[in-house]
């Protein structure tokens, strides 16, 4: 079984942009993984913490990429926190980007993440376990009522000799190790 918080958080953010997380969660977040020292958000050109990414120069991201590609060495981060658009439309309509290749952006992140690092997905559905990676928690976050809960998977990428463990019956993720 894999464990489940649920937090209640405030929206908007302080930005009032819209991709942004509600208040506190990045901040709730780091604290609950212990305070990771390189963190990296790809979609994250209006965070609060971490090396923020995104492919919007407009947004004055500490790097401008794309998520797909990442600009970073192997194994360079201790936390990746994804917060992809939810969808191609909401991509195309609201950020004005290409079509989502989750598999490609979800590889880069892990390919970034250092062993033992922690890989955030935050998605309006449950996120699929990525390869190379145990699923060690879920986060539901609850925002105001009659809007759409949000679900932060956690997920560890394994060390050498981790076991592998965390994935629901059934369930293959982005890989086929099941």
């Amino acid at each position: 079984m894999i464990p489940t918080l649920t937090w209640t958080l405030p929206r908007p953010a302080k930005s009032r942009y819209k991709g942004a997380f509600p208040l506190y969660f990045e901040e709730n977040l780091v604290k609950l993984l212990g305070y990771p020292e390189h963190i990296l958000q790809p979609f994250g050109g209006m965070s609060t913490i971490g090396t923020r990414m995104d492919i919007d120069p407009l947004l004055e991201p500490d790097v401008v990429g794309d998520a797909h590609d990442l600009p970073f060495p192997d194994e360079s981060f201790d936390c990746v926190i994804l917060d992809p658009p939810y969808s191609d439309e909401e991509a195309l309509l609201i950020y004005g980007t290409p079509k989502l290749k989750p598999k490609r952006y979800v590889a880069e992140a892990v390919r970034a993440l250092r062993p033992g690092g922690w890989l955030v997905a935050y998605s309006d559905r449950e996120p699929a376990r990525p390869p190379r990676c145990n699923h060690t928690m879920r986060i539901v976050v609850v925002l105001r009522p009659h809007h759409r809960a949000r679900i932060a998977g956690v997920f560890q990428k394994r060390k050498p000799g981790m076991p592998h463990y965390g994935s629901e019956p059934g369930e293959e993720g982005y890989d086929a190790e099941a």
